[in-house]
């Protein structure tokens, strides 16, 4: 073990999250008034069978008190569409994460994201094997009419059965009143060339829209071998961005979401960070047969986005899982914001939104949609710490990512400090007349400015959740509650943004980097934080000495999605909250190039940067 430190110590003050400030905080009051709603919800045994599907689409009205009360049309596993009613409570944190009941499940609760767009969420922290979806929109008050084009995707299981699993995506445009143009709609479907991608062409589909958003989409006679077929209830949005949909026949369980098509993008026009949901079956065999997640999306870099899940897998339970996807902008035949994730279709909407559909010809029995809506930008006045702006100091995850103990974590706002100051080891409690609370002990500091704080988490820190407020020469900040795990796990990058060449080094000190490789067998140490506890415990804030080594329990690390041999898991010695990895480089890595280096640890997957290997 060594005990170099100079890749990550000397700029903590230069990482920053880019963010628009123009709004408030949130509160229950943030969320009222009247709105259109899909939600579906697969009950599943073991092995991923539906078992018990149950569907609901309706209208939904929030009182702005943390009470609702919806009425709608349900179906339940396969009998018919039936009249249903009811009432329920929910709770709006600062950030926009919202706690509700289940308006299908009693006893289970939704796991929410609140955006003006819309309200999204799914059930993750359940223990049931229940995955479902919840789509929310701001129903229109006045006249709503259709003007696409939009970029729609659907997610279907006729009959309640994942052998007739269908997923879509295909951009949906009024022909005139009523009609609606020629469609080319792209998926697969459990029950036509065994899962393969295929392409159906559909003509003659036609539309109805009432003055107050509710409406219906008819697409031909409906058939488990089309990918696209049936009617479906729709409703529209207050704005006009986003659609949302689906079937009231006996045993329909489908999801439509459409987000109105952006004009003429470009590859920077996804930016910003946006609230994320999903649901996904899985029929290949050895992989976790449902998938659910709420969670956020970063899109900083042309090109790439960084995204944090939170995850609940049949068999697994739930997982904080971070990644970065790259993108392209599809070119000729997609000029209104088609992109390809990964071999998923990505459609961008207006006001920031997008739809995906995971359409893959290597994995033809995964049936997937996610939906994303923007954040509200926050602010405040006085001291101001953004709910949002609780981050990694190494992976900068966008908002929600937990925190955990001894974790070197950056918080963002405004009036947070009178001036820039920096501290050396052991770092102090208060630093330039600052403090920071965490569950009410004070975090060690290492940097302050007006609008950034790097500092520590308290070994002590446990539970769910932990508050943090900050205290600037006396005045205190607003108090923001973030969630927190036992490990969270970040690898520093090289140019501090937490992607790209990871901050890896040579036994011998060097960086490793495109001039100066690593090479398959050689025992690299890659920088890290959010490991949790250490063994012998060691005192907040200050270093390691190397002796003895404070040790943390050994993650399970892949370079280029094969399992590398990890040596040593623990504190760097001279830097406190710095962490390292000896990782040994696969032998079996048989090609050279940048292959990413994931982190696998008890409840977290990490996954953001790369290292190069010759």
């Amino acid at each position: 073990m060594r005990s170099s430190a100079g890749l990550v110590c000397a700029s903590f003050a230069g990482l920053f999250i880019t963010s628009i400030i123009s709004a408030q905080t949130l509160s229950n009051q943030s969320l009222s008034g009247k709105f259109f709603f899909r939600y579906v919800s697969i009950g599943s045994d073991s092995s991923g069978n539906a078992t018990d599907p149950r569907s609901l689409l309706g209208t939904i009205t929030f009182d702005g008190s943390g009470n609702y009360s919806f009425t709608g049309q349900q179906v339940m596993g396969g009998g018919a569409a039936a009249s249903a009613t009811g009432t329920g409570a929910y709770s709006v944190d600062p950030a926009g994460d919202v706690t509700m009941d289940s308006p299908i499940r009693t006893g289970d609760k939704v796991n929410a994201r609140l955006s003006v767009e819309a309200l999204i969420g799914s059930g993750t922290e359940t223990t049931d094997n229940t995955f479902d979806m919840l789509v929310a929109i701001p129903a229109p008050t006045a006249a709503a009419i259709l003007t696409g084009p939009y970029w729609v995707v659907t997610l279907e299981f006729p009959g309640g059965s994942v052998a007739n699993a269908r997923n879509a995506f295909f951009s949906l445009n009024s022909a005139g009143i009523g009609q609606l143009a020629a469609m080319s709609v792209y998926g697969h479907a459990a029950t036509l060339m065994s899962g393969a991608p295929t392409t159906q062409q559909v003509t003659g589909a036609t539309y109805s829209f009432a003055s107050d958003g509710t409406g219906t989409l008819a697409f031909g006679t409906a058939s488990t071998s089309a990918l696209l077929s049936g009617g479906k209830n729709v409703y529209l949005s207050a704005d006009g961005n986003v659609l949302i949909g689906g079937s009231t026949t006996a045993g329909s369980h489908d999801m439509m979401i459409g987000v109105k098509a952006l004009t003429n993008p470009t590859a920077s026009s996804w930016n910003g960070t946006m609230w994320t949901s999903g649901l996904r079956y899985e029929s290949a065999t050895g992989q976790p047969a449902w998938l659910e997640h709420t969670g956020s999306l970063a899109a900083r870099v042309a090109g790439s986005t960084t995204i944090y899940q939170r995850l609940k897998a049949l068999g697994a339970g739930t997982t904080d899982f971070t990644a970065v996807n790259p993108y392209a902008l599809n070119t000729g035949g997609s000029p209104t914001g088609s992109l390809t994730v990964e071999l998923s279709q990505v459609g961008l909407g207006a006001g920031g939104t997008f739809v995906e559909a995971a359409i893959d010809p290597t994995d033809p029995g995964g049936f997937e949609i996610d939906f994303g809506a923007p954040v509200t930008a926050l602010s405040g006045g006085g001291v101001f710490l953004n709910p949002q702006g609780v981050a990694s100091a190494a992976s900068f995850a966008p908002a929600g990512n937990p925190i955990s103990p001894g974790e070197f974590i950056a918080l963002f706002g405004t009036g947070l400090a009178k001036s820039n100051q920096t501290a050396a080891p052991p770092y102090p409690a208060t630093l330039n007349g600052v403090t920071v609370l965490i569950d009410g002990k004070a975090a060690p500091i290492y940097f302050v400015s007006a609008g950034q704080i790097n500092c520590l988490v308290p070994y002590s820190t446990a539970g769910a959740t932990a508050t943090i407020q900050v205290q600037n020469s006396g005045a205190n900040s607003n108090t923001v509650t973030v969630p927190v795990a036992a490990t969270s796990p970040g690898i520093y990058s090289l140019d501090q943004s937490g992607t790209g060449a990871g901050a890896i080094e040579h036994a011998s000190g060097a960086v490793v980097n495109a001039a100066n490789p690593a090479v398959a067998g050689e025992t690299v140490v890659v920088f890290l934080t959010g490991m949790g506890a250490v063994t012998p415990t060691i005192a907040d804030g200050t270093s390691s000495t190397g002796n003895p080594q404070h040790q943390t329990t050994l993650p399970t690390v892949y370079v280029a999605d094969q399992q590398a041999t990890v040596n040593f898991s623990g504190l760097t010695p001279g830097f406190p909250g710095l962490y390292q990895l000896n990782v040994v480089i696969p032998l079996s890595l048989s090609s050279t190039g940048n292959f990413p280096l994931a982190i696998g640890t008890a409840n977290a997957f990490h996954d953001q940067v790369y290292v190069v290997v010759q």
